[in-house]
C-alpha cells in the first residue's frame, strides 16, 4: 500500500498509482510542448526550401533572420501575458486560450505570398508560443509531489524535442506551405484536449474553498494515498502565509519582494548562460550550422539524427532525475558544453576538408546539452517562485529566455560573418565554464523540496533548503529501527530467564 511506504519513504514510488497518475497528466499536457519545438524548429525546413524550392518568395538576407529570429520577439509578449492570465484566470483556461493564436499564425503562414506575410505569420505564432510556455511547466509543477515534480517538470523539453523530430520528419518530404497547415490542425486538436484537464490544487488552495481543493487534489492521486495530511500541509501553509487571489497592485508590490527578487534573479542568470552557450541557435539553424562546419553528414538527415538524441536523451533525464539533483546535472551539463565546445571550436579553426566527425560534436553537444541546459530553467522558474505570483515571474522568467534567445538569433548570421563559424563555437564553450562557476556558487537544490519549503525558504519563514518530510521519514524509520532492536533484546532476555 502507496500510504503504508510513506513511513519510509516520503512520496510513492515511480509505480504506484499515485505517480502515474501525474505522469499521464503530465504528458498529456506537455503536448502543448510539441508545438514549441515545431514552432522553433519550422524555420530550419522552411527557410533552406525558400532559398531552393520555391523562388515565388524572394527573401533578402534581412528577411531571413528575420523569419528566423522575430518568433522569440512576440513569444515575450506573449509570456508576460499568460503569466497575469494564469494567475487571475487559472492554468487550464490559459491552456486554451494560448492556441489561438497559433492556429491564427499557422495558416497565416500556410498561405503565405510574400516575406511580409510569412514575418507576421511568425509573429503571431510567437504570441501564441509564449502565452502557451507558462501553464504547462507550472501546472505539471502544481500537481506533482517531489519525486514526480522532477520527471514531469523535463517533459516540456521532451516535447520540444519531439516536435523538433516531426518538423525534421515531415519537413524531409513536404513542402513548408502544408507542414505549416498541418501544424495548425495539431493546434485545434490540443485547444479540444485541454478541456479534459482539472485545474490545480494550489490555484484552488489560493482562489477557491478547501473542499474544491480537496475534490481536484484527489484527481491527481490514488484512493490508497494519505490525502487528508497532504490537504493538513496545504491548509497550513496557506494559513501561514494568508494565500488568496491577489490584485494587479498587490502582484507588483509582491514582485518587487525579497522573496521574490531573490529566486527570479538566480534563475533568471542561469537562463541567460543557457541561452549564450547556443542551445536555441542550433535548434533553429541546424541545417546550416552542420554546413560551416563542413559536415559530410546529409543536413536533413543529420538533422532528424540530432532531434532524436536529443529527445532519448531528454527521457532518459526525466527519470534521472528520480535519483540525480538539479545541480548535479546542471554542473554536468555546464562543464560538458565546456569541454565540447572548446575541442569542436579548435577543431573547426584547423579542419579543411569535409568530415564526420563535425556530426559527432553536435552530437555531443546535444547530449550533455540535454542534461541540464535544456531541461533545467524551465523547471526551476517555477519551483522556485512564490505560488501567488507564479504566472507572472515564471513569465518574465520565460520572457528573457526568448528575449535573449532573439538577440542571440538575430546577431548570429552578423557575428558568424565577422569572427567565424570556429570563434562562436569557442565562445559558448567560454559562456558554458562561467556557467559552471555559476551553478556551484549560486544555484539552490531543489530535489526532494515541496513547494512549501521552497517558497518559505525565500520568505525566510525556514532557514535552510532541507527537506522537513525526509527528515521526518528518517526519523519514524530510525525509531522503528530502534522499537525492533529492543524487541529483539527482550526476546533474548526472555529467552535468557525461562532457561
Amino acid at each position: 500500500m502507496e500510504e503504508d511506504s510513506e513511513i519510509l519513504y516520503p512520496d510513492p514510488g515511480l509505480w504506484t498509482k499515485t505517480s502515474l497518475i501525474q505522469l499521464y497528466y503530465g504528458i498529456l499536457v506537455n503536448l502543448t510542448s510539441v508545438t514549441f519545438g515545431i514552432a522553433f524548429s519550422f524555420s530550419s525546413v522552411m527557410v533552406p526550401q525558400l532559398l531552393t524550392v520555391d523562388p515565388k518568395i524572394i527573401t533578402s538576407m534581412t528577411e531571413e533572420s528575420l523569419i528566423v529570429s522575430v518568433l522569440p520577439l512576440t513569444t515575450m509578449i506573449g509570456n508576460v501575458i499568460s503569466g497575469f492570465l494564469m494567475d487571475t484566470h487559472g492554468r487550464r483556461l490559459t491552456l486554451i486560450i494560448c492556441e489561438v493564436p497559433m492556429i491564427i499564425g499557422w495558416f497565416i503562414i500556410g498561405f503565405a505570398t510574400t516575406a511580409i506575410e510569412l514575418i507576421i505569420g511568425r509573429l503571431i505564432l510567437g504570441l501564441g508560443c509564449g502565452m502557451g510556455m507558462i501553464p504547462p511547466r507550472a501546472y505539471v509543477t502544481e500537481i506533482s509531489l517531489p519525486n514526480m515534480r522532477g520527471v514531469n517538470g523535463s517533459f516540456s523539453s521532451v516535447g520540444i524535442a519531439l516536435g523538433v523530430i516531426l518538423q525534421a520528419i515531415f519537413g524531409a518530404f513536404m513542402k513548408w506551405p502544408s507542414l505549416a497547415c498541418l501544424n495548425g490542425f495539431y493546434s485545434v486538436v490540443l485547444v479540444l484536449l485541454a478541456f479534459i484537464f482539472p485545474e490545480t490544487p494550489y490555484f484552488l488552495l489560493m482562489t477557491s474553498t478547501p473542499e474544491k481543493t480537496k475534490m481536484t487534489l484527489r484527481k491527481f492521486r490514488s484512493v490508497h494515498y494519505n490525502i487528508e495530511a497532504e490537504m493538513d500541509t496545504l491548509l497550513e501553509f496557506k494559513s501561514d502565509n494568508r494565500l488568496r487571489r491577489l490584485s494587479l497592485h498587490e502582484q507588483m508590490q509582491m514582485l518587487f519582494s525579497k522573496s521574490a527578487c531573490k529566486p527570479f534573479s538566480m534563475i533568471v542568470t542561469y537562463i541567460i548562460i543557457s541561452q549564450l552557450v547556443g542551445i536555441n541557435l542550433l535548434l533553429m539553424w541546424t541545417i546550416e550550422m552542420l554546413d560551416k562546419s563542413k559536415s559530410s553528414v546529409d543536413p536533413d538527415a543529420g538533422n532528424i539524427a540530432l532531434a532524436i538524441v536529443r529527445l532519448l536523451v531528454g527521457i532518459g533525464t526525466s527519470f534521472l532525475m528520480l535519483k540525480v539533483g538539479r545541480k548535479i546535472l546542471a554542473l554536468v551539463s555546464s562543464l560538458g558544453v565546456f569541454v565540447v565546445c572548446l575541442f569542436f571550436g579548435i577543431y573547426i579553426s584547423y579542419n579543411t576538408q569535409q568530415s564526420v566527425l563535425p556530426f559527432v560534436f553536435f552530437m555531443l553537444y546535444v547530449i550533455v546539452a540535454s542534461i541540464g541546459y535544456y531541461p533545467l530553467p524551465m523547471l526551476l522558474i517555477f519551483e522556485l517562485s512564490p505560488l501567488q505570483i507564479r504566472g507572472v515571474i515564471g513569465g518574465l522568467g520565460i520572457a528573457t529566455l526568448n528575449g535573449t534567445t532573439f538577440a542571440v538569433n538575430a546577431l548570429y548570421l552578423p557575428i558568424c560573418s565577422l569572427i567565424g563559424f570556429a570563434n562562436v563555437t569557442l565562445g559558448f564553450s567560454i559562456f558554458s565554464l562561467i556557467g559552471a562557476l555559476y551553478v556551484y556558487f549560486y544555484l539552490p537544490e531543489t530535489k526532494d523540496l515541496t513547494l512549501q519549503e521552497i517558497e518559505e525558504f525565500f520568505n525566510e519563514r525556514r532557514p535552510t533548503l532541507t527537506s522537513q518530510r525526509r527528515i521526518r521519514s528518517m526519523m519514524a524509520l530510525s525509531r522503528q529501527l530502534g522499537s525492533a532492536e529492543s524487541r529483539s533484546l527482550m526476546r533474548i532476555k526472555s529467552k535468557s530467564f525461562n532457561r
